[in-house]
C-alpha cells in the first residue's frame, strides 16, 4: 500500500487556524513553546519514568499495569501506522507549517494513544489520590490539541490514538486484574504485535516491539525467580530510580554502538537488531536490575542498625 494523503477540509481549515491564533509575534512564540511543553508530556520518556519509579520504588503490580496499557497501546499504533501509511499534515498541505521535528506516519497519533493509556490508567490504580484524576483528563487533551497545533497531526489522528488509549487502559484496569494467568495476554499481544515484522517499516514499531518484549520477559522473570520487594523509605525508591535511569541510558548507548558494528545497513536486519537491542535492554532493567535490590536493603538496614 502506498503512502496516502487525506484529510478532511474542517480538519486544514482547524490546524490553519490554531497555528495563526497569536499573529506572529511574541504571543504566538508563547503558545509555539507551551504546546512544545504539551506534546512533550505526550513522550515515551515520561512514561519510562513514571514507571520506573512505581515499579523500582513503589508498586511493581501497579507499574505492570501501567506499563502493559501504554506499550500495548504504542505496539498496536505503530501497527495501524504502517498499514494506513497517512502522511502528516504539514507534509499534505501547503497551508500548515511543521512547528515542531517530527518523522513517520500520521494515523494514529502515538502520543494521544499513550497519554490516555498512561494518565488515566495512573490515576485508576491510585485512586485514593483523587487529585491524580485531573491530570488523567487535562494532560491527555492538552497533549491531543498540541499535536494539532504543531502541524504533526490531524484531528481525526488524535481522535482515534484518544480512543485506542482509553481502550487499553480500561483492558488494563478492569480486564488485566480478573485474568487468571495474565502471561495468556501478554503472549496474545505479542503474537498481534509480530505481525508487523512482515509489514512495518518505520523504525518506532521495532523500538516498541523490542520494549514490549523485553517487558514481558521481565514480569515472567521476577515472579519466577527475583520476587524483589518494593520499599517505603523514600531514599531508596530515589536511588532505585536514579540509578535505574542512568543504568537505562547507560545500557541502551553501549548496546547501541555494538549493534552498529553488527548491523551496518539499514535492512530488515538492521531494524530486527533494533528490537533485539531494545528487548535486551529492558529485560536487563526491569528483570535482572532488582537483583541488587535486597544487598543494597541489607546495607541500609545494617547500618542503619548500627546508628
Amino acid at each position: 500500500m502506498d503512502e496516502i494523503i487525506f484529510f478532511f477540509k474542517w480538519e486544514e481549515s482547524f490546524i490553519a487556524w490554531l497555528q495563526q491564533l497569536g499573529g506572529e509575534g511574541v504571543v504566538h512564540n508563547i503558545l509555539v513553546a507551551l504546546n512544545e511543553f504539551f506534546s512533550f508530556l505526550g513522550e515515551e520518556y515520561i512514561a519510562i519514568g513514571v514507571m520506573g519509579l512505581i515499579y523500582w520504588g513503589l508498586d511493581k503490580k501497579k507499574a505492570e499495569r501501567i506499563g502493559f496499557a501504554v506499550l500495548s497501546s504504542l505496539v498496536c499504533n505503530t501497527l495501524i501506522k504502517n498499514r494506513f501509511k497517512r502522511i502528516r499534515p504539514w507534509a499534505s498541505s501547503d497551508k500548515i507549517e511543521l512547528l515542531r521535528p517530527v518523522d513517520g506516519y500520521s494515523f494514529p497519533s502515538a502520543h494521544s494513544s499513550s497519554a490516555t493509556a498512561l494518565y488515566p490508567t495512573l490515576a485508576h490504580e491510585y485512586k485514593k489520590n483523587k487529585w491524580l484524576r485531573i491530570p488523567a483528563i487535562v494532560f491527555p487533551t492538552v497533549i491531543a490539541f498540541s499535536r494539532c497545533f504543531l502541524g504533526a497531526h490531524w484531528p481525526t489522528d488524535v481522535i482515534i490514538g484518544l480512543l485506542m488509549g482509553l481502550l487499553f487502559f480500561a483492558f488494563a484496569g478492569f480486564v488485566l486484574p480478573k485474568c487468571k494467568n495474565k502471561y495468556w495476554v501478554y503472549g496474545g499481544m505479542m503474537l498481534i504485535g509480530i505481525t508487523g515484522m512482515f509489514y512495518c517499516v518505520t523504525e518506532d514499531y521495532f523500538t516498541n516491539y523490542g520494549i514490549f518484549t523485553g517487558f514481558c520477559a521481565a514480569m515472567l522473570f521476577d515472579d519466577k525467580i527475583v520476587k524483589f520487594e518494593n520499599t517505603k523509605n523514600p531514599v531508596r525508591i530515589l536511588l532505585r530510580t536514579l540509578c535505574g535511569m542512568i543504568i537505562f541510558f547507560g545500557l541502551n548507548t553501549v548496546f547501541k554502538a555494538l549493534f552498529g558494528l553488527i548491523f551496518r545497513e539499514e535492512n530488515f536486519a538492521f531494524m530486527l537488531g533494533r528490537t533485539i537491542r531494545y528487548a535486551i535492554v529492558v529485560f536487563l532493567i526491569l528483570g535482572v536490575y532488582p537483583m541488587a535490590f535486597r544487598p543494597v536493603d541489607r546495607f541500609f538496614e545494617e547500618k542503619f542498625s548500627k546508628k
